[in-house]
């Protein structure tokens, strides 16, 4: 004989204890699905050369408006907390999981680790996603091009004039320093300000820049920047414009307007170098007109060394002795005080992981470090008016 025993109160909530995981694991598959796809249908979008320059010119911007407001309310980098946060959680990932292998019967602790990994896995859909509104989309836009024509070529003498004009206002600019016992220049206003003045300015013809600049923010790990040769970063994932606190003063303005650029959609390197260029040397302060062209004054002079023969370099005019000495990322002084430091971590291991990380990113968007490309823009802004 069969014996049928009633269903008590007891047995439903035995029955809804095993079901509700079930349900918050469907949920949670669901919600990471939706969400993975929402970033891969956006790289996918990125491709479209016409969505990513609408997106930069009329979207991007809205980050830098909300976002990097907040993360401007901070008196420090946030982007460089992140990192450090990023490395300790992928640490405890690593552990909390060789951990389950020995604590598997431990339920209390297995609910923990699998809650934990499901953070690290939405933290880093979260990442992906950022980079890809931050970076990707705007890298795969339009590049800029000031005279809409297909590659122009120009010649050795017209790269002559853009030299010789920059090598004159660098020396009528270096005349007006005031500088210190040492030789370096002294700035007493707010280089701040007034390089986000000049940014501002130049949004009559490049309308991306209007709106608001956060303040740069210097990096409490700067040396290690300076053992990787790294004088400014841009943190797409904080949206803030980082630099080098060893930085010296001659080139602090032309390196915070660099990194701006990029806040302001301008990924390529040679189009921040650029957009620096242009908002510092027409700035009315002669600091930092002064840091504007002393920020392209390598690039022209090196490009036009290297398309020369050594007896026509020599006929042209040549950099005075003290725009040589500006021309510097550190001075003097602050190189003779980090060479004698004892470093944490070897210079050769710091600058093998600075360069892997490097690449990996400049693979991942499909891109090289273009610096010296600023030549070709800077050719094509004096176009008509030097030649």
């Amino acid at each position: 004989m069969e014996i049928v025993k009633e269903k008590t109160s007891s047995d439903n909530n035995i029955t809804e204890d095993v079901s509700a995981p079930k349900t918050k694991s469907k949920k949670f598959l669901i919600f990471t699905g939706i969400y993975t796809a929402i970033a891969i249908v956006l790289n996918l979008l990125a491709k479209i050369r016409s969505f990513s320059d609408f997106y930069t010119d009329h979207i991007f911007g809205l980050w830098s408006e909300t976002y990097g407001r907040l993360t401007g309310l901070f008196p420090f980098s946030v982007g460089e907390i992140m990192i450090v946060a990023a490395l300790i959680l992928l640490l405890l990932a690593v552990v909390f999981s060789i951990l389950l292998i020995f604590l598997r019967k431990k339920d209390n602790y297995k609910r923990f680790t699998v809650k934990y990994l499901k953070f690290i896995l939405i933290t880093t859909i979260t990442v992906f996603l950022i980079m890809t509104l931050n970076c990707n989309i705007p890298y795969s836009c339009s590049k800029l091009n000031l005279l809409q024509t297909e590659d122009k070529l120009y010649s050795s003498e017209d790269l002559a004039k853009v030299r010789k004009h920059i090598i004159e206002e660098c020396t009528s600019l270096a005349e007006k320093m005031e500088r210190d016992e040492n030789g370096n220049i002294i700035f007493n206003g707010d280089a701040n300000a007034e390089v986000r003045k000049a940014m501002q300015n130049i949004s009559v013809d490049y309308p991306r820049f209007k709106g608001y600049y956060p303040q740069p923010k210097g990096i409490v790990g700067s040396y290690f920047m300076y053992q990787s040769n790294t004088i400014g970063v841009y943190f797409p994932f904080s949206m803030e414009a980082n630099y080098n606190t060893y930085l010296s003063t001659s080139y602090y303005p032309t390196t915070t307007a660099h990194e701006l650029a990029h806040l302001k959609g301008y990924m390529f390197e040679n189009e921040a170098n650029f957009f620096a260029f242009l908002a510092c040397t027409n700035s009315d302060c002669d600091y930092i007109k002064y840091s504007g062209y002393l920020g392209v004054l390598y690039y022209i002079d090196n490009d036009y060394y290297n398309g020369v023969t050594d007896k026509m370099y020599m006929e042209q005019i040549q950099i005075p002795d003290i725009v040589r000495f500006d021309d510097h990322c550190y001075e003097t002084e602050t190189v003779i005080e980090l060479e004698n430091k004892e470093p944490i971590v070897q210079d050769d291991v710091v600058e093998s992981i600075n360069e892997t990380i490097t690449d990996t990113y400049m693979d991942f968007y499909n891109v090289t470090p273009n610096y010296s490309e600023v030549t070709y823009l800077i050719l094509q802004y004096y176009d008509g008016t030097l030649f």
